[in-house]
């Protein structure tokens, strides 16, 4: 199943696996200018090649090596064979032997397995600066949802291509490889770019995105704090997670155990831990923990998108 938006220069190009005609989980790739942000999972990889005929790839940025960003990059370099492919070095190794990502069978069914390419090039030869003809995009280190992970911003236009740096939604199940601490500090990072769109991989974009990222880092945190009195009550995990979240949800039984509360429980300890000796700002802000100061401030000038202009 494949879906396909336009906004402004940017193309939007979400994929899934249907059941029964019904996606299971977007997941999205990004073409501008000859760019293409992500491949989509393996199982969409012909209908993405399909979609790309009419916009020629010349470019390949990766934003972390989850077979459902890296699971079509071979079908597109097959119709492509001269496009450069970048990633953050710790990628190149998933990307070169995607055994080593560790995907359990329903990551497999739902997904598929992506095929071993060796082909990708360091985000560090060209110091992490991708440019077009029209555009220029920043690789930023936003590890968290996974240690390689990295977003591309576009400075002039404020878009920020940021992965699965930023999942909308309330968190109530996590897999046990999320780490808080630098989930949370990559978002304060997009957060100080003050992004005027967000295009994250579920395809879901975002206009306003600021008040988005803000509330996530607030809602992380204010659940550690949850976690933290809960735990200083004496507490059990199985207690916490019932009386946060009502139990485990659905996903824990179809992931087979992999994503849970009780991994995100565990991910507020962790963070908890290591902020304990963190001297607390002051709470008089509107949002967690003062940080607004460490936000600039907005741009006097806005960019206009050069399609924008041309619709």
């Amino acid at each position: 199943m494949i879906q396909v938006e336009q906004h402004g220069s940017v193309t939007v190009i979400r994929m899934a696996r249907a059941l029964l005609g019904r996606p299971l989980y977007w997941t999205a790739a990004y073409w501008l200018d000859g760019l293409l942000i992500d491949t989509g999972p393996a199982c969409t990889a012909h209908e993405l090649v399909r979609v790309l005929e009419k916009a020629p790839v010349q470019q390949i940025a990766i934003t972390h090596a989850h077979e459902d960003h890296i699971g079509g990059l071979v079908a597109v370099l097959t119709r492509y064979p001269d496009a450069r492919v970048y990633a953050s070095r710790q990628s190149l190794p998933l990307i070169e032997n995607p055994e080593l990502i560790g995907m359990q069978l329903y990551r497999q069914a739902i997904w598929g397995k992506p095929q071993a390419y060796s082909g990708a090039r360091s985000l560090d030869e060209i110091e992490d600066i991708i440019r077009t003809p029209q555009f220029t995009l920043r690789a930023i280190e936003t590890p968290g949802h996974s240690r390689d992970h990295v977003s591309y911003f576009e400075p002039a236009y404020r878009w920020l291509f940021c992965g699965d740096a930023f999942i909308g939604g309330r968190d109530i199940a996590w897999a046990p490889e999320f780490d808080m601490f630098a989930i949370v500090s990559s978002l304060r990072t997009l957060a100080t770019l003050r992004p005027e769109r967000l295009f994250p991989g579920s395809g879901t974009v975002r206009r306003t995105p600021l008040p988005d990222l803000l509330g996530k880092i607030t809602s992380l945190i204010q659940l550690a704090e949850k976690v933290q009195k809960l735990d200083a009550a004496g507490r059990s995990t199985a207690e916490i997670v019932m009386m946060l979240f009502g139990g485990e949800p659905g996903i824990h039984r179809w992931t087979f155990g992999h994503f849970s509360a009780a991994n995100l429980v565990e991910a507020c300890r962790v963070y908890n831990d290591l902020t304990a000796s963190a001297q607390r700002p002051p709470r008089d802000t509107d949002w967690t923990g003062g940080w607004h100061d460490d936000l600039p401030d907005p741009p006097s000038r806005r960019s206009t998108d050069p399609d924008d202009l041309r619709r």
